[in-house]
């Protein structure tokens, strides 16, 4: 994997913690990204914390999707933006 990203300029954006990386240089860019909190109402037990990240799954015209994830019951769900 490590070779198809550096033919393709790829950046990693989480490394196992068992992978031998040679040019880490502790700089943090290749550890994973945390995501963040928002006060919405869960919608399967109205918990009002949940954790979110974005991700771009459709053409570039298009809004990014999100996803969402309950700290209490862990119910996940996507929402199209």
């Amino acid at each position: 994997m490590d070779e198809y990203a550096r033919t393709y300029g790829l950046e990693m954006l989480v490394r196992s913690s068992g992978a031998a990386g040679g040019d880490d240089a502790g700089d943090g860019a290749t550890q994973a990204r945390a995501r963040q909190t928002v006060e919405e109402p869960c919608p399967q037990c109205g918990h009002r914390k949940l954790e979110f990240y974005t991700m771009q799954l459709r053409s570039a015209d298009e809004g990014q999707t999100v996803f969402y994830e309950c700290l209490k019951c862990k119910h996940k769900w996507s929402v199209n933006n």
